[in-house]
């Protein structure tokens, strides 16, 4: 699907942040990954380069989404994101060139 107009980004998201919240029974540091920001997001179909990389493994079991490359704060690799009650590793960031074009990310379902 080609985005050309914010309108078609008619799905929520939410970015979840790995952050300390405690302390552990032992003592250790407990993390858990928790709400950072909402933003709107679209399904997009998968080009044949990318479903012919899926075989070297990378790509493989992953959905990609497309969304406003401007956030209230850029995703990072090691953010997750939480669709329906689902979440979701961040496998890849594709940024368009144009600082207001769109982000495409790679996700795969937390198991």
């Amino acid at each position: 699907m080609a985005i050309s107009r914010t309108g078609k980004l008619n799905k929520r998201l939410e970015f979840l942040v790995k952050k300390k919240v405690g302390t552990g029974p032992n003592g250790t540091d407990k993390f858990e990954y928790v709400p950072e920001f909402k933003s709107w997001f679209a399904y997009k179909q998968k080009l044949i380069n990318q479903i012919v990389e899926e075989n070297g493994g990378v790509l493989e079991d992953t959905q990609t989404i497309i969304l406003r490359q401007h956030q209230k704060k850029p995703p990072q690799l090691d953010w997750r994101v939480r669709i329906n009650g689902d979440d979701y590793d961040i496998v890849k960031l594709n940024p368009d060139i144009e600082s207001d074009g769109f982000l495409i990310i790679f996700i795969k379902a937390v198991k």
